[in-house]
């Protein structure tokens, strides 16, 4: 029944859309009041409730095979508010899903939901299985560990700044933060930029983050680097089309002269910039 954290923090940050089974319309019950954390967060919301026809502002269908075909193939996890003698149907379903659209990948049981015999059959089908634990919980309790480490990090970092400065270090560059009202100021003043498009909930972003700030000490005073929050300044990131993360914007004379979507090598990024400087 156990799952280990980083399967879950994995799923949390990899898949964005869910079907929530068992959905109520009352704010009461727990699986309202997750489902809306959830659509707050940035999840799609796909109710599933034959006793519905909307519940937060979507659209709710009465299976999930009820769902029509193009939003079958969107679902990604399948999240569970329905007692534990009632999954195993869902369970055939959601395996029904995926031999048809290779999704969804995970089913997921709410706290005191568990059905050992269901897991196993999903488990054979290629499902990831979670049981008994809520991703309300969950995403809240990931968040508070990465703020603390966030914290951490910062005061790490702060203390050094203080010791260099102390010993009449000049402090190493790193890459400065844009927003919406200080992006376009920013690239003018810079002829030449390496702008990472990121957000917080992203793993691939925190894999490539290492490799920008190097950069960002590599190339001191021959190119200027930054990061935009994408989920914090939906303008500039609707401006450029920022659609998948990470991308990295390379900005010259104020203009985008050319942009990497994922990540990737730091040599393939350094070979990019090269062309334009």
């Amino acid at each position: 029944m156990y799952s280990g954290e980083d399967e879950i923090k994995g799923i949390l940050e990899r898949y964005r859309t869910v079907a929530v089974v068992g959905l109520s319309s009352d704010p009461a019950k727990d699986s309202h009041d997750v489902a809306k954390f959830l659509k707050s967060k940035g999840w799609q919301i796909i109710p599933v409730n034959p006793s519905a026809t909307e519940i937060l502002g979507e659209k709710a269908y009465k299976s999930l095979l009820d769902l029509p075909d193009d939003l079958q193939k969107t679902v990604e996890v399948v999240d569970i508010f329905r007692p534990s003698q009632d999954v195993p149907p869902i369970v055939d379903q959601a395996i029904e899903l995926k031999n048809r659209n290779g999704k969804p990948y995970v089913v997921w049981m709410q706290l005191g939901i568990v059905n050992e015999e269901a897991a196993a059959k999903a488990r054979a089908a290629g499902l990831t299985v979670i049981m008994n634990r809520c991703m309300r919980i969950e995403t809240e309790r990931i968040k508070n560990e990465k703020d603390a480490e966030l914290k951490r990090i910062h005061e790490k970092k702060l203390k050094e700044l203080k010791i260099s400065m102390k010993r009449g270090e000049t402090p190493k560059n790193t890459p400065l933060t844009l927003t919406d009202d200080t992006f376009q100021d920013t690239v003018k003043a810079h002829p030449l930029m390496l702008i990472d498009c990121w957000a917080a909930w992203c793993g691939p972003c925190r894999m490539i983050s290492p490799v920008v700030d190097e950069l960002a000490k590599d190339y001191t005073g021959r190119i200027t680097v930054a990061k935009l929050n994408v989920d914090e300044n939906p303008k500039t990131a609707e401006e450029f089309c920022i659609v998948s993360i990470p991308t990295l914007l390379i900005m010259k004379n104020g203009k985008e002269a050319d942009r990497i979507i994922g990540v990737c090598p730091k040599q393939l990024i350094e070979e990019k910039l090269q062309k334009h400087m």
